[in-house]
Protein backbone atom coordinates (compact mmCIF):
# COMPACT_ATOMS: atom_id res chain seq x y z
CA UNK A 1 0.00 0.00 0.00
CA UNK A 2 1.56 3.48 -0.91
CA UNK A 3 1.94 6.00 2.01
CA UNK A 4 -0.35 8.99 1.05
CA UNK A 5 1.05 12.52 1.48
CA UNK A 6 -0.33 14.82 4.05
CA UNK A 7 -1.71 18.18 2.79
CA UNK A 8 1.10 20.49 2.86
CA UNK A 9 0.40 23.91 3.82
CA UNK A 10 2.59 26.77 4.56
CA UNK A 11 1.09 29.10 6.99
CA UNK A 12 2.68 32.71 7.06
CA UNK A 13 1.72 36.29 7.84
CA UNK A 14 2.28 39.43 9.03
CA UNK A 15 5.06 39.92 11.76
CA UNK A 16 2.96 40.21 15.14
CA UNK A 17 0.19 38.56 13.33
CA UNK A 18 0.11 35.74 15.73
CA UNK A 19 1.69 33.33 13.77
CA UNK A 20 3.09 31.87 16.90
CA UNK A 21 -0.55 31.35 18.51
CA UNK A 22 -2.15 29.82 15.69
CA UNK A 23 1.34 27.34 15.55
CA UNK A 24 0.26 25.97 19.27
CA UNK A 25 -3.50 25.86 18.75
CA UNK A 26 -3.00 23.43 15.80
CA UNK A 27 -0.45 21.35 17.52
CA UNK A 28 -2.56 21.02 20.38
CA UNK A 29 -4.91 19.18 18.04
CA UNK A 30 -2.39 17.22 16.97
CA UNK A 31 -1.30 18.81 13.61
CA UNK A 32 2.51 18.69 13.17
CA UNK A 33 3.95 21.98 12.44
CA UNK A 34 8.14 22.86 11.66
CA UNK A 35 8.43 26.59 12.63
CA UNK A 36 11.17 27.59 10.76
CA UNK A 37 12.09 30.36 12.84
CA UNK A 38 13.23 28.09 14.86
CA UNK A 39 15.16 25.92 12.54
CA UNK A 40 17.09 29.22 11.43
CA UNK A 41 18.01 29.63 14.81
CA UNK A 42 19.48 26.22 15.36
CA UNK A 43 21.48 27.03 11.50
CA UNK A 44 23.43 30.00 12.71
CA UNK A 45 24.53 28.16 16.34
CA UNK A 46 28.34 27.34 16.41
CA UNK A 47 29.55 24.92 14.13
CA UNK A 48 27.36 25.57 11.71
CA UNK A 49 28.07 26.35 8.51
CA UNK A 50 25.68 29.40 8.20
CA UNK A 51 27.58 30.56 11.29
CA UNK A 52 31.00 30.29 9.63
CA UNK A 53 29.67 32.35 7.12
CA UNK A 54 27.54 35.16 9.01
CA UNK A 55 31.16 35.91 11.14
CA UNK A 56 32.84 35.98 7.88
CA UNK A 57 30.90 38.30 6.31
CA UNK A 58 29.37 40.91 9.47
CA UNK A 59 32.46 40.46 12.15
CA UNK A 60 32.66 39.31 15.41
CA UNK A 61 31.33 42.50 16.47
CA UNK A 62 28.18 40.61 16.85
CA UNK A 63 29.14 37.48 18.69
CA UNK A 64 27.57 37.47 22.33
CA UNK A 65 30.54 36.94 24.78
CA UNK A 66 29.21 32.74 24.46
CA UNK A 67 30.60 33.09 21.22
CA UNK A 68 26.99 32.80 20.10
CA UNK A 69 25.33 35.35 17.09
CA UNK A 70 23.48 38.18 19.26
CA UNK A 71 20.37 38.36 16.92
CA UNK A 72 19.80 41.52 18.32
CA UNK A 73 22.83 43.13 17.31
CA UNK A 74 22.38 41.24 13.85
CA UNK A 75 19.09 42.41 13.73
CA UNK A 76 19.92 46.01 13.99
CA UNK A 77 22.20 45.53 11.23
CA UNK A 78 19.79 43.84 8.48
CA UNK A 79 16.50 45.55 9.26
CA UNK A 80 17.81 49.20 8.34
CA UNK A 81 19.83 47.71 5.53
CA UNK A 82 18.04 45.90 2.71
CA UNK A 83 21.14 44.84 0.87
CA UNK A 84 23.24 43.14 3.99
CA UNK A 85 19.18 41.82 4.66
CA UNK A 86 19.75 39.48 1.51
CA UNK A 87 22.94 38.86 2.12
CA UNK A 88 22.53 37.51 5.66
CA UNK A 89 19.29 35.59 3.69
CA UNK A 90 21.39 34.00 0.67
CA UNK A 91 23.40 32.43 3.92
CA UNK A 92 20.65 31.52 5.97
CA UNK A 93 17.56 30.41 3.50
CA UNK A 94 19.21 27.67 1.73
CA UNK A 95 20.50 25.45 4.60
CA UNK A 96 16.37 26.38 6.84
CA UNK A 97 14.89 25.22 3.07
CA UNK A 98 16.86 21.68 2.93
CA UNK A 99 15.54 21.17 6.93
CA UNK A 100 12.14 21.99 6.17
CA UNK A 101 11.57 19.80 3.08
CA UNK A 102 13.44 16.87 4.75
CA UNK A 103 10.93 17.27 7.55
CA UNK A 104 7.89 17.44 5.30
CA UNK A 105 9.34 14.40 3.15
CA UNK A 106 9.28 12.54 6.58
CA UNK A 107 5.86 13.35 7.41
CA UNK A 108 1.93 11.12 6.73
CA UNK A 109 -1.38 11.94 7.81
CA UNK A 110 -3.76 14.05 6.36
CA UNK A 111 -2.06 17.74 7.06
CA UNK A 112 1.47 18.69 7.58
CA UNK A 113 2.42 22.64 8.13
CA UNK A 114 5.52 24.68 7.80
CA UNK A 115 5.51 28.06 9.35
CA UNK A 116 7.72 30.33 6.91
CA UNK A 117 7.22 34.03 7.87
CA UNK A 118 8.37 35.44 4.47
CA UNK A 119 6.92 32.75 2.44
CA UNK A 120 5.80 34.79 -0.57
CA UNK A 121 8.98 37.37 -0.44
CA UNK A 122 10.88 34.12 -0.94
CA UNK A 123 8.48 32.74 -3.73
CA UNK A 124 8.16 29.50 -1.83
CA UNK A 125 4.61 28.99 -2.08
CA UNK A 126 4.32 26.70 -5.06
CA UNK A 127 6.31 24.47 -2.84
CA UNK A 128 2.73 24.00 -1.27
CA UNK A 129 -0.60 21.95 -1.79
CA UNK A 130 -2.52 25.67 0.09
CA UNK A 131 -1.35 28.82 2.04
CA UNK A 132 -2.79 29.78 5.03
CA UNK A 133 -2.33 33.34 6.08
CA UNK A 134 -2.29 35.14 9.84
CA UNK A 135 -3.13 38.41 9.56
CA UNK A 136 -4.24 41.61 11.44
CA UNK A 137 -4.38 45.46 10.75
CA UNK A 138 -1.13 47.34 10.26
CA UNK A 139 -1.60 49.67 13.26
CA UNK A 140 -2.39 46.66 15.59
CA UNK A 141 0.44 44.86 14.54
CA UNK A 142 2.90 47.82 15.30
CA UNK A 143 1.11 47.83 18.67
CA UNK A 144 2.29 44.50 19.39
CA UNK A 145 5.61 44.79 18.42
CA UNK A 146 6.10 48.13 20.69
CA UNK A 147 4.87 46.03 23.63
CA UNK A 148 7.67 43.51 22.72
CA UNK A 149 10.81 46.26 23.36
CA UNK A 150 10.84 47.72 20.08
CA UNK A 151 10.83 51.37 19.52
CA UNK A 152 8.42 52.60 16.73
CA UNK A 153 11.40 53.24 14.02
CA UNK A 154 12.55 49.78 14.86
CA UNK A 155 8.71 47.89 14.93
CA UNK A 156 8.16 49.88 11.32
CA UNK A 157 11.08 48.69 9.77
CA UNK A 158 10.13 45.22 10.71
CA UNK A 159 6.71 45.94 9.11
CA UNK A 160 8.16 47.23 6.18
CA UNK A 161 10.80 44.79 5.61
CA UNK A 162 7.60 42.28 4.63
CA UNK A 163 4.74 42.15 1.76
CA UNK A 164 2.04 44.56 3.21
CA UNK A 165 -0.04 42.07 5.14
CA UNK A 166 -2.99 42.74 2.63
CA UNK A 167 -0.91 41.42 -0.12
CA UNK A 168 -0.14 38.22 1.71
CA UNK A 169 -3.98 37.72 2.91
CA UNK A 170 -5.03 37.80 -0.78
CA UNK A 171 -2.26 35.67 -1.98
CA UNK A 172 -3.43 33.07 0.36
CA UNK A 173 -5.20 30.21 -0.29
CA UNK A 174 -6.79 30.67 2.78
CA UNK A 175 -6.98 33.68 5.58
CA UNK A 176 -7.74 34.36 9.32
CA UNK A 177 -7.90 38.14 10.87
CA UNK A 178 -6.54 38.01 14.55
CA UNK A 179 -7.85 41.10 15.68
CA UNK A 180 -9.59 40.35 19.26
CA UNK A 181 -8.77 38.14 22.03
CA UNK A 182 -6.91 34.51 22.02
CA UNK A 183 -10.06 32.69 22.70
CA UNK A 184 -11.35 34.47 19.43
CA UNK A 185 -8.66 33.62 17.48
CA UNK A 186 -8.50 29.79 18.85
CA UNK A 187 -12.26 29.41 17.82
CA UNK A 188 -11.48 30.91 14.07
CA UNK A 189 -8.40 28.38 14.09
CA UNK A 190 -10.49 25.92 15.43
CA UNK A 191 -13.27 26.36 12.87
CA UNK A 192 -10.91 26.91 9.91
CA UNK A 193 -9.25 23.33 10.97
CA UNK A 194 -12.78 21.69 11.18
CA UNK A 195 -14.02 22.72 7.75
CA UNK A 196 -10.63 21.81 6.24
CA UNK A 197 -10.81 18.22 7.81
CA UNK A 198 -14.07 17.79 6.78
CA UNK A 199 -13.56 18.64 2.89
CA UNK A 200 -10.32 17.00 2.46
CA UNK A 201 -11.84 13.39 4.01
Amino acid sequence: MMDVKPFALGLTGGIAAGKSEVQRILQQQGIPVLDTDKVAHQVILPGESAYRKIIGHFGREILQDDGHISRKRLGEIVFTDAVERKVLNAMVHPEVGKRWRDWLAAQTGSLAVVSIPLLYECGLQNHFNGTLCVWAPEALMLERLLTRGLTESQAKQRIQSQWPVDRKRTASTWSILNDGSLEDLNMKVLDWLHQFLSNSR
